[in-house]
């Protein structure tokens, strides 16, 4: 059989910023790009030049992520030096810093209405308002906090650790029944409508819960390659795309869900995937991998990526503008580039 032949296209450019790309965000209105490089530094670039708007200091050591808030141009910062910090692209200082529990603070999540985030910062969870005050110090996790998940209404977040994810109300820090897998739970999603909530674990697999979930119900999608930490779900919430190595399954959650059925597979990339991604609001899945290579999908229509970007670098961030037409990526060497996608 000969090989698959992809249309490629340029990417719309690229800029060298040398540490590690620990996380690439779009501001609400698609003109602005938060850059956390792992040495400490935030960018903030214009994604249609690459062109530095503002430099900030970030942590200490080191910053994990900066996220813009999904409602305006406030970003979130977390990293190595115990501290929440609040920025706007006019200031070169923050706004405002948060001290947590912990000097290592790796998750930081705005709710999908903008008014409050979730902070993972080793074993505890922080629900903060919009302007950083410390609303809930959510009760310590036995283990170490891996990812969290808010409900695309805003009223719950999850929390994933060794053994269990826990969800609570996010406005009055009311726990419910824990969801329980003996496992080290890695990766974290909720689907759309709201009906599933799945994970990744070390041991190769997913586990699945429907919601609200009933004892012994619970799923477990097993035969994976790798330790599953790419999951991303389609916005319509009928598919979950996961990673596994080289090659992404894609689950159909219609009707009774995912039980005794088989993902379609989508098989394209020389290199293991690092990272997945759908549109906001469309049908296009993005994935890519650790040669720095992009491939487009429309996974409900066909088993063949549509074109592809290459960067040429590991990929270590990957996110869609809010209109679905650019992708920004992120790579291990520092490179960050945008992609102008074809519709």
């Amino acid at each position: 059989m000969p090989p698959l032949r992809i249309p490629e296209r340029p990417l719309q450019w690229t800029r060298p910023l040398g540490d590690f790309i620990q996380g690439v965000s779009w501001s609400p209105s698609g003109t602005l790009l938060a850059v956390a490089e792992s040495g400490g530094p935030i960018r903030v670039l214009d994604t249609q030049t690459g062109d530095t708007r503002q430099d900030w200091s970030g942590h200490e050591g080191g910053s994990f992520a900066a996220h813009f808030s999904p409602t305006d141009e406030r970003v979130v910062s977390v990293g190595q030096d115990g501290h929440v910090r609040f920025w706007e692209p006019a200031h070169r200082e923050p706004r405002s810093a948060v001290p947590v529990p912990s000097k290592w603070v790796d998750l930081a999540s705005w709710s999908p209405d903008g008014r409050g985030l979730a902070i993972g910062a080793g074993r505890e969870v922080l629900l903060l308002g919009a302007d950083g005050t410390v609303r809930h110090r959510l009760p310590p996790r036995k283990t170490t906090v891996t990812a969290l998940a808010w409900r695309a209404d805003s009223t719950r977040i999850a929390a994933a650790s060794y053994g269990a994810v826990q969800i609570w109300d996010a406005r009055s820090a009311e726990p419910e029944a824990p969801l329980e897998w003996k496992t080290s739970l890695i990766s974290l999603a909720w689907s759309p409508d709201h009906r599933w909530l799945v994970a990744g674990t070390q041991e190769q697999a997913v586990q699945i819960w429907e919601l609200p979930f009933k004892p012994a119900e619970e799923l477990a999608m097993s035969g994976y390659s790798v330790k599953v930490r790419e999951l991303c779900w389609h916005f319509g919430g009928r598919y979950l795309a996961t990673g596994d190595g080289q090659e992404i399954m894609v689950w159909d959650f219609q009707g009774k869900g995912p039980a005794g059925t088989s993902p379609k597979i989508l098989s394209a990339h020389a290199h293991r995937i690092t990272r997945l991604a759908y549109q906001r609001a469309g049908h296009l899945l993005a994935s890519a991998d650790e040669s720095g290579d992009i491939l487009l999908w429309n996974a409900g229509k066909g088993g063949d990526p549509l074109r592809r970007h290459r960067a040429g670098k590991a990929a270590s961030a990957l996110a869609w503008s809010p209109d679905g037409r650019r992708l920004a990526l992120g790579c291990e060497d520092g490179t960050v580039a945008v992609a102008l996608v074809e519709q």
